[in-house]
């Protein structure tokens, strides 16, 4: 029986968005765009994906309703309405649009600059009032100005891009680029305090989070040149406003320009709005025909993508992987998985330590990998909880597992080889697997033992002094109890010192015959390990 993925649509998208799902075989599009939020929390209950923009709050209690919740989508850049760390810790992928309004935006931004220069809502207003005040409407040029950018992400470099084709000068702060980044985008790199000083324009273009909340206050007004303007299109809270207010009622600050705000829709109170040194929007942003077209249509397509294919597209809460990354990589993350699941089994007691060995031609992204191992070993016993690629290290990290990455440059025996150590209140063991031939992936070493054995099945897997009659006695105990062996690998560095050996088996052995394994003398110790099976 084919599986029906339900779409839960909380607010109004691009009709192109609709057609993008309803023509997907298998999809079931529930449109909630005038529902109550009593009526979200019930349709969720069953939804596989929730899209949504600015106006749905994706939080603890919505995410939690959602039990079969797979991915978040928002169609826009912001993800402030989305719990990201509810989403991540239930297995819950979040993605966005950032590319879809990057250019309305900064059209908007720039919009607002030449408002604020040629003060032209004030000049419409008494004009329509039956006022002609040319005097009074005197403004001045961008060209030869110079524009401080706070955040030189896609919107903070598409304006910068923007406003010096108009001829202005261009200051970048962004302690996340270089400056030889930023350099080669065409505009002057400085630190913090540098564009405050410079700057006749501030435009702000980061996220509202601990560190650029109230970026901008008392003291860093002081800092700006007289009558300096500034906007901010990006979020609200960015700004403290009533030393923003404070400022222009000094002349500090020549005008200020905002399209979003702490609270939206924003107080009567508030003390930016209805002066005629403020030029204000009501988020109109990302608010034109061509964005919000983009911004669905991209949302749309990453949910179809993920929720039948896995592929991750512009993931919040996740490294994005591309069709073609993924395509090239998922075998690997795969192996990891895989890897991971059978170590679980292998090395018992409490996980401390895991530390993830690549050596290969390609490059994998190390994070994802190691999150694709830690998805094989705690999905194995973590039965309350979905364990995926969206959460897998930070259930590691809760449950204090240190979690590292290695690469190798040097000469393997083998083109690719994934190598998965851990450490645990048992001791420390460890797991090497690779592909020796296409869509066959193989355990080739288990501790410092080469070996031979496909990644699926019963595993019969026990360390033994190396000596003779070992195997029999195994194999007439399993026989015994009508457990026929399929297959074995034997693995030893040394004559006569420990080895290890692989039973491949048809069945289970029940846990009464594992205790009757690990009494034969001269087995150290012996461990079922099921793969393929839940």
């Amino acid at each position: 029986m084919s599986q029906t993925f339900r779409v839960l649509i909380c607010e109004p998208l691009s009709p192109r968005a609709h057609e993008i799902l309803e023509d997907q075989q298998g999809f079931e599009v529930l449109d909630h765009t005038s529902a109550s939020r009593d009526e979200v929390l019930e349709a969720v209950k069953t939804a596989d994906a929730l899209i949504v923009r600015s106006g749905t709050r994706v939080d603890e209690e919505l995410l939690g309703t959602g039990e079969t919740l797979k991915v978040v989508a928002r169609a826009g850049i912001g993800v402030d309405n989305v719990d990201l760390e509810a989403a991540s810790m239930r297995g819950i992928l979040v993605v966005n649009a950032p590319d879809g309004n990057v250019i309305t935006t900064a059209e908007h931004t720039i919009a607002m600059m030449f408002s604020l220069a040629r003060k032209i809502p004030s000049a419409v207003s008494s004009l329509k009032g039956g006022k002609w005040e040319r005097s009074r409407f005197v403004g001045s040029e961008l060209s030869s100005k110079t524009l401080g950018v706070v955040g030189m992400g896609r919107v903070g470099s598409q304006t910068a891009t923007f406003a010096r084709s108009l001829g202005m000068n261009v200051l970048a702060y962004d302690p996340y680029i270089s400056a030889e980044v930023l350099s080669q985008r065409g505009v002057s790199p400085v630190d913090f305090e540098e564009l405050l000083a410079k700057s006749d324009y501030i435009t702000l273009h980061v996220p509202k989070n601990t560190e650029t909340g109230n970026l901008i206050g008392a003291e860093e007004i002081a800092r700006m040149r007289d009558g300096v303007r500034i906007i901010n299109c990006a979020r609200g809270g960015l700004i403290n406003e009533e030393a923003l207010a404070e400022a222009l009622d000094s002349g500090k600050v020549g005008g200020v320009a905002v399209d979003v705000y702490q609270q939206e829709p924003p107080d009567p109170t508030d003390p930016l709005i209805g002066r005629d040194d403020v030029v204000c929007t009501p988020h109109l942003g990302a608010s034109t025909a061509e964005a919000q077209e983009n911004v669905a249509v991209s949302v749309a397509k990453q949910v179809v993508a993920y929720l039948t294919e896995g592929v991750v597209g512009h993931a919040v809460n996740l490294p994005s992987l591309s069709p073609e990354v993924l395509e090239q990589i998922g075998p690997h993350l795969d192996l990891a998985d895989r890897l991971g699941d059978f170590l679980a089994q292998l090395a018992g007691g409490g996980l401390q330590t895991l530390e993830v060995v690549y050596g290969g031609s390609i490059d994998i992204p190390m994070k994802a990998l190691a999150a694709a191992a830690i998805k094989g070993m705690l999905g194995r016993f973590l039965s309350s909880v979905r364990v995926n690629m969206v959460n897998g290290l930070l259930l590691a990290k809760e449950r204090g597992i240190d979690v590292r990455t290695t690469t190798r440059t040097e000469n393997l025996l083998y083109t690719d080889l994934i190598e998965l150590r851990v450490k645990t209140d048992s001791g420390e063991r460890s797991v090497a697997g690779t592909f020796l031939r296409k869509n066959d992936p193989r355990i080739v070493r288990i501790d410092d033992y080469s070996v031979d054995v496909a990644l699926r099945g019963y595993l019969l897997v026990f360390r033994n002094e190396d000596r003779p009659g070992m195997i029999g006695q195994i194999g007439t105990l399993l026989g015994n109890h009508n457990i026929n062996i399929a297959g074995m690998q034997l693995g030893r560095v040394w004559q006569h010192d420990m080895a290890v050996a692989v039973l491949i088996l048809d069945d289970p052995v029940p846990e009464p015959v594992m205790e009757e394994v690990r009494a034969i003398p001269h087995v150290y110790d012996a461990c079922l390990v099921r793969l393929g099976f839940s």
